[in-house]
């Protein structure tokens, strides 16, 4: 099976505010789909999520991820667009220390279940090469949003308080389902460009 590469730009920091880039939304990931975001590597390892014939789909679940020193970076773009004074610099660069020192994670998903679309019911466990957890954590209570008649999407935003080593395991969780591990992602972090696939 070919190995898909996919390269994209996924994250905005507009007034302090991230939001989901439109290609973190379409990308359609299967087992062994790679992709590079800001010169992390990532690779669905696996995925539980059946697909549902009714709508003629696949459940979507999308991660990308930003180090600490991106989101420094980022930040002071941001502080200098927009004029930021020395005491709302250091509370932002404090703030980004303490909440996020392992980095970023951007999850997006679509389900076709309202209810189980809810950020409730996900939850993020990180862990090491040796499977050892570095990290794990609860989405709080947001609601979904219709993307269409049949499929619900939502989207969250996952400060790492823990460093992180330079490639690790991602795991996206739902309570709601049978299965041990739903969707397991690997992330490597400032990983070489990846060379277009021979066939």
């Amino acid at each position: 099976m070919k190995t898909r590469i996919l390269l994209i730009l996924l994250f905005s920091f507009m007034n302090g505010f991230p939001q989901v880039d439109n290609a973190l939304k379409r990308m359609q990931l299967y087992e062994g789909s790679v992709y590079v975001t800001y010169g992390h590597r990532i690779t669905e390892v696996f995925s539980e999520l059946d697909y549902k014939m009714g709508v003629g789909l696949f459940p979507k679940t999308n991660i990308a991820f930003l180090n600490y020193q991106q989101l420094v970076l980022l930040m002071q773009d941001t502080a200098k667009r927009e004029q930021w004074s020395q005491e709302k610099y250091m509370e932002a660069r404090n703030r980004l220390k303490q909440h996020a020192p392992g980095g970023r994670i951007i999850l997006y998903v679509e389900r076709f279940d309202m209810y189980q679309t809810n950020n409730k019911f996900f939850f993020i466990i990180i862990r090491g090469n040796d499977e050892n957890k570095i990290f794990e954590y609860q989405l709080p209570y947001k609601a979904a949003e219709l993307v269409t008649t049949d499929v619900f999407s939502n989207w969250a935003i996952i400060d790492v308080d823990v460093p992180l080593p330079e490639s690790f395991f991602i795991y996206v969780n739902h309570k709601m389902t049978e299965h041990l591990s739903d969707t397991k992602f690997l992330v490597e972090q400032n990983a070489a460009p990846l060379q277009k696939p021979t066939e």
